[in-house]
């Protein structure tokens, strides 16, 4: 149990795994492809107990996908599905609703589900897009609930190959804190990634391999205390 210790209730879906993967967390980002698909996992501070499998899709303006996190004492399972529609030109709005399912062996299995809404604003070179998650403040008991959290993010596109990424995000009440990130694409196949995030700090990494119709992913990130966290995914986007 010393390792379920290191993370609260569904700790890791409070924010994006990483600042290179917003679009998927935010709902309103929806309308920018027709389709896609993508299958992954990944490891939290190199520790076989705190393994993640996703599987996340967006057709149109429909987006379904699931988490499953931890072993076979614990483990957190997230099944969710979103929608996005245009408000006016260059603004979109999106919505989602989860279900959350906490299992601990011989102990307790529960389930509860969670709200959250976003926005996104394109007008080239600037992208700002915002969300906020578990606004009805889901309950598995009296003491264990989400807390709801925040982000407000601008994307700055120079070009076609590089782009800046800044985010204030919080947690409740508390201070908030920023994540940075820049992107370069060398050649139209790879995109190149690195970040950082200051509460807690670590540092964030992005490598993207862009075959045709395929996308090969890796991000990871280094907390300065507790190691290596790596994801790995395969995107299909026609």
């Amino acid at each position: 149990m010393l390792v379920i210790a290191l993370f609260a209730i569904f700790e890791s879906l409070l924010f994006p795994h990483n600042i290179f993967s917003e679009s998927q967390f935010n709902p309103a980002s929806l309308h920018q492809q027709n389709f896609e698909l993508i299958i992954g996992t990944g490891s939290n501070f190199g520790l076989a107990e705190l393994r993640t499998y996703t599987i996340h899709s967006d057709i149109k303006l429909y987006r379904i996908n699931a988490t499953s996190f931890g072993n076979d004492i614990y483990r957190e399972n997230m099944f969710n599905a979103g929608l996005s529609f245009p408000v006016v030109e260059k603004l979109a709005a999106g919505f989602s609703i989860a279900m959350y399912n906490y299992w601990v062996k011989d102990m307790c299995n529960r389930f509860t589900y969670s709200l959250k809404i976003g926005t996104l604003y394109k007008n080239s070179p600037l992208e700002i897009g915002g969300w906020i998650n578990n606004i009805n403040i889901p309950k598995f008991s009296d003491i264990d609930y989400l807390p709801p959290t925040y982000s407000l993010r601008i994307n700055y596109l120079p070009g076609n190959n590089l782009s800046f990424a800044f985010a204030i995000r919080g947690i409740e009440t508390d201070l908030p804190f920023y994540n940075f990130g820049l992107s370069y694409s060398p050649y139209k196949m790879i995109t190149l990634g690195a970040g950082v995030n200051t509460d807690p700090m670590y540092l964030e990494y992005m490598l993207k391999l862009n075959l045709g119709n395929f996308i090969l992913d890796y991000t990871g990130k280094n907390h300065r205390y507790l190691g290596l966290s790596h994801y790995f995914s395969v995107g299909f986007n026609p």
